[in-house]
C-alpha cells in the first residue's frame, strides 16, 4: 500500500509552555509522529505556532498560514495534529476553518479524536469535543489561579515576598529563597551605623562581600541593584 504525504501541526497557546525544556510540544510532536508510522503516512513538515491562543483563527496563525502555503505548493493534502482543540478552541472558527480545507480537498486527522467527516453527527461531534475542551481549559486556568492565591498567602506566611510586599508564587526566586544568610548579612552591614549615622553604599556592601567569597550565579561581584533588593527583602 503506497504512503500518503502528510504535515503535522502543532500548537501550544502559553509562552511560558515553549521552549527546549518543556514537553507540550515535543508531546504533540511524538504522538503524531506514532500515529503517521501506525497509518503509512509519510511525514514531509512540521509546523509550530507558539504562544497562540486556540481562538485565534487557523488562517491569522503564522505557522498555519505557512503549512497552509507549503502543502498547496507541494501537493499535500492530509494535515494530522494531536486534538481538535489543537486545532482550535472557538466552536464558530473551528467549523469555518474546516469547511474551507475540506473544500479543497483537504484531510484533517485529529489523533485523539480521530478523522473529522462532513456529515450532521460529526459537526455535532466536533462541536461537543470542542465545547468541553474549552471548558475543561478554563476549569485548569481556575484551578491554577486558586492554587497561585492560596500558595502567595503561604509564602507571605512564610515570610517569602516580591518587592511589593505580597506573597510570591511565581518568577525568578529571590536571594531570601537561594541564600537567606547572605540577605541576613547583606542587611546587617546596610544598617546605619548609631555612632556616626551613615550607611556603608551599596557598591561598597557589594565590593565587602565579593572579598569574602559572595558571587551572583555568573561568578561576578553582585550589583548595586541586587544589594538593594536584598535589603527590601
Amino acid at each position: 500500500m503506497e504512503m500518503k504525504n502528510c504535515v503535522i501541526y502543532k500548537r501550544t497557546s502559553s509562552l511560558t509552555n515553549c521552549g527546549e525544556d518543556k514537553d507540550s510540544h515535543q508531546r504533540q510532536e511524538q504522538i503524531c509522529i506514532d500515529y503517521c508510522k501506525s497509518n503509512r503516512l509519510s511525514i514531509q513538515a512540521i509546523f509550530y505556532d507558539e504562544g497562540v491562543s486556540g481562538k485565534v483563527s487557523v488562517f491569522n496563525r503564522s505557522a498555519f498560514r505557512d503549512l497552509y502555503l507549503y502543502c498547496l505548493e507541494n501537493d499535500v493534502k492530509i494535515i494530522v495534529f494531536e486534538s481538535i482543540s489543537r486545532f482550535s478552541r472557538d466552536v464558530y472558527e473551528l467549523e469555518i476553518a474546516y469547511r474551507k480545507l475540506t473544500s479543497e480537498g483537504f484531510g484533517l486527522v485529529s489523533v485523539v479524536d480521530g478523522d473529522f467527516e462532513d456529515d450532521r453527527v460529526s459537526k455535532l461531534q466536533r462541536q461537543i469535543i470542542s465545547a468541553i475542551s474549552e471548558y475543561q481549559r478554563e476549569e485548569i486556568v481556575f484551578n491554577l489561579s486558586v492554587a497561585r492565591n492560596r500558595k502567595k498567602v503561604r509564602n507571605k506566611d512564610l515570610g517569602i515576598t516580591s518587592l511589593d510586599g505580597s506573597g510570591k508564587c511565581e518568577g525568578r526566586k529571590s536571594h531570601k529563597e537561594v541564600n537567606s544568610e547572605l540577605v541576613v548579612l547583606v542587611k546587617k552591614l546596610r544598617r546605619r551605623n548609631w555612632k556616626t549615622k551613615k550607611q556603608m553604599s551599596y557598591q561598597k556592601i557589594s565590593d565587602y562581600l565579593f572579598d569574602n567569597g559572595y558571587v551572583n550565579e555568573r561568578g561576578n561581584p553582585y550589583n548595586h541593584n541586587s544589594i538593594r533588593n536584598m535589603v527590601r527583602q
